[in-house]
């Protein structure tokens, strides 16, 4: 049975290169969203075991980034959250880390930026093909 990942992203082109990582080790996509309250919405029907959120978007429906990264843990601590943003500051990713998140990728990334998370998700996830 695939893992099934989210992707929370409100760059067209973001969502496209996440999903591409994520179905080359095996994943199946449930849903993509392009704001933290779609994200959130997805989250709760399909339940999924991972996900990606980009920190850096709009708030729609007064949910952010933030608060979705939040709801999502609360509802489901054992999701794995990749957080996948632009912003480079240490200390935003140690406070995600220290929120729970499984990984910090900064935009733009490629595939070897993408594998610290990859390899963290093949010790979560075992049935996944790392390649």
């Amino acid at each position: 049975m695939p893992v099934e990942a989210l992707i929370i992203d409100d760059s067209p082109v973001a969502r496209r290169v996440i999903r591409h990582h994520l179905e080359q080790i095996g994943c199946k996509i449930a849903g993509e969203a392009e704001n933290a309250a779609l994200g959130v919405k997805l989250f709760r029907e399909h339940r999924p075991k991972i996900v990606t959120l980009d920190l850096i978007m709009p708030a729609v429906e007064g949910i952010d980034a933030l608060a979705a990264f939040r709801i999502m843990r609360k509802e489901n601590p054992d999701a794995a959250i990749l957080v996948v943003s632009a912003v480079p500051f240490e200390k935003t990713r140690r406070t995600m880390a220290e929120e729970g998140a499984l990984a910090y990728i900064i935009k733009p990334f490629n595939k070897f930026s993408f594998e610290q998370a990859r390899m963290r998700l093949a010790r979560s996830f075992p049935e996944l093909e790392m390649r």
